[in-house]
């Protein structure tokens, strides 16, 4: 049975300079928040997030989503959703997770009213954690461990509500964000 998860590979260098961006980038650092976007709860997302756009004209931003919009196109193709109109033009995230973080809690990218027009997620690990630090889909029964350079896209609504494996003794870095309908 078909999950609606795809993977794919995106070059390891590009994810050296991710977390490079993320560590160089003290402007727009900030810590993880949850809900409507203003409260930090730490039982539920433990991180440091710095937001980009696909409208950067920096390098390492323009790479990434040169990389991603392989995987998108390959998404697109598998599942023939040519006459979807997405795009990113809403911000994407680079999420740092310290040892005991991540995203804790089950959720889905759906689940506020401010973000109804998200069809697709996507998210790349940056770096390998060995020990937890995945990924895994309450529905589905998937889980992926963290691999430097796996990326992912799956829907956005409740069905694929999923949740980060928590490392007790590792950090994680992940790129992410959504592909959601374009305004004309």
């Amino acid at each position: 049975m078909e999950n609606f998860i795809h993977t794919f590979n995106t070059d390891p260098t590009v994810c050296d300079q991710l977390i490079q961006y993320h560590t160089d980038n003290i402007e727009y650092k900030a810590e993880g928040k949850v809900g409507d976007g203003t409260q930090v709860i730490k039982d539920v997302k433990e991180s440091v997030d710095v937001t980009f756009y696909n409208n950067s004209n920096h390098a390492v931003i323009k790479n990434y989503f040169s990389e991603l919009q392989k995987g998108y196109v390959s998404y697109i193709e598998k599942y023939n959703l040519q006459y979807l109109k997405l795009g990113t033009e809403n911000g994407s995230v680079l999420q740092y997770y310290p040892p005991g973080g991540g995203f804790k809690q089950w959720h889905w990218e759906r689940a506020q009213n401010n973000t109804s027009s998200r069809q697709l997620v996507f998210m790349t690990y940056l770096n390998d954690v060995t020990d937890e630090g995945g990924t895994e889909w309450m529905y589905q029964g998937v889980k992926l461990e963290a691999r430097k350079g796996l990326s992912v896209i799956w829907p956005s609504d409740f069905t694929h509500t999923h949740r980060g494996i928590v490392s007790p003794t590792q950090e994680k870095w992940i790129a992410t964000g959504w592909f959601s309908y374009l305004n004309f």
